[in-house]
C-alpha cells in the first residue's frame, strides 16, 4: 500500500488517499452524473457534500450535466488547467477495454475549457460541468472515467488485455475514476439544444428567463437551464408541464456581470403524440428597467424560437 499525495478520486465513499484501493471500483462518488439539473455554485456544493454521493441518473435524449471532483492530499496547491485539464470519457460497458473507442466529453457551458484548482488538503471541484446528450441504451450501460493530472504522478490511459488489467489500473491510479451511469431511457419524443448563447455584460442584473410554448400538446414537458456557475438561484426551470395552446413559464436569477452560458432546452412530448405544425417554443431573457408614463419598460436580452414544422 502507498499514499497518493496528489488530487486524489475516490472509487467509494469512505475512502482515503491509499492505494491500490479495494473493493468496488466502478462507483466513483466523485464523478457526479446530475441529470437536467445544475447549480449555482459547485464550488461549494460539491465540497460540503464530500462524504455524499448526491448523483442521480442522467435523462436519456436531453442535455445533462456531469461534476467532478477531487481531494489534494499534497501540500500545496493543485491547478489542473491547460493541457492538465482534468478529462472525462464515456463509453459502453461493452468497450471498456477499448480506450481507443472511449468519447471524450469536450463541450462547457460557457465555452471555456475546463479546470480544477484544489488547496492544499482541500476538495476542489471542476469549473463547470461536462455537457453529454445520452442516447437510449439497451442490452449494455454506460462508464465514465475520470483523468485528474497531479504533479509527479502518471496516470495516462494504456491499453488493456482484460478486465483484470483494467481493474488494477483503476485500483492502482489515484487520479482515474471510473463509474458505472445510470440512463433514463426515453419513451416519447424528445428535442433538446442550445436555446440560446445568453451574454450578461458588465452590469449585473435580476433578469427573467421565459419560455413561452404555442399549440405544444397538454402535459408536454418543458424545461431549461445553464450550467456555468454564477447565477442565483442557477438557471434551471425543471421539468414542466404544459397546460393550455398558450403557455408561459420560466423564473428570475441575479446574473453576475460577464457572466456568459448557453442555455439548453428540454422538450418531452407525451407518449404516442407529436407536436402540430403551428407548434413552437421561445426562449427569451428580460430585465424590467422601471416605468414611464405608467407602462412598465422591458428590455429584452436574448430571444430565439424553436418551430417544429
Amino acid at each position: 500500500m502507498a499514499s497518493y499525495n496528489g488530487i486524489f478520486e475516490r472509487s467509494a465513499l469512505g475512502q482515503t488517499n491509499t492505494v491500490p484501493r479495494t473493493g468496488t471500483l466502478d462507483t466513483s462518488p466523485d464523478i457526479i452524473p446530475f441529470g437536467i439539473g445544475c447549480v449555482s455554485d459547485p464550488g461549494t456544493f460539491f465540497s460540503d457534500d464530500y462524504e455524499k454521493d448526491p448523483s442521480v441518473p442522467l435523462e436519456a435524449n436531453q442535455t445533462n450535466y456531469i461534476y467532478l471532483r477531487g481531494k489534494n492530499y499534497s501540500g500545496n496547491i493543485i491547478d489542473d488547467s491547460g493541457e492538465q485539464r482534468p478529462r472525462l470519457f464515456w463509453t459502453k460497458a461493452s468497450l471498456l477495454l477499448f480506450p481507443q473507442a472511449w468519447n471524450e466529453l469536450t463541450q462547457s457551458p460557457s465555452g471555456q475549457a475546463f479546470s480544477l484548482t484544489a488547496d492544499a488538503a482541500a476538495t476542489g471541484v471542476v469549473s463547470e460541468p461536462f455537457i453529454w446528450q445520452p442516447d437510449n441504451i439497451e442490452n449494455d450501460h454506460y462508464c465514465l472515467i475520470a483523468q485528474v493530472p497531479s504533479p509527479g504522478y502518471d496516470n495516462a490511459i494504456p491499453g488493456f488485455n482484460g478486465i483484470d488489467q483494467f481493474n488494477a489500473w483503476v485500483a492502482g491510479h489515484g487520479g482515474i475514476a471510473w463509474r458505472s451511469a445510470a440512463v433514463n431511457n426515453s419513451t416519447s419524443l424528445t428535442f433538446t439544444g442550445q436555446g440560446m448563447g445568453y451574454q450578461q455584460g458588465p452590469d449585473a442584473f435580476m433578469i427573467e428567463f421565459v419560455l413561452i410554448c404555442k399549440n405544444l400538446p397538454v402535459e408536454t414537458k418543458v424545461s431549461f437551464s445553464a450550467g456555468a456557475p454564477g447565477p442565483e438561484p442557477a438557471i434551471f426551470l425543471p421539468p414542466t408541464a404544459v397546460n393550455g395552446p398558450d403557455f408561459f413559464t420560466g423564473l428570475e436569477s441575479m446574473v453576475p456581470a460577464n457572466y456568459v452560458s448557453a442555455i439548453y432546452y428540454n422538450i418531452t412530448f407525451p407518449k404516442g403524440t407529436t407536436p402540430p405544425p403551428d407548434a413552437q417554443v421561445s426562449l427569451q431573457a428580460w430585465y424590467r428597467s422601471g416605468s414611464e408614463n405608467g407602462i412598465e419598460k422591458v428590455i429584452v436580452l436574448g430571444s430565439n424560437t424553436l418551430h417544429f414544422r
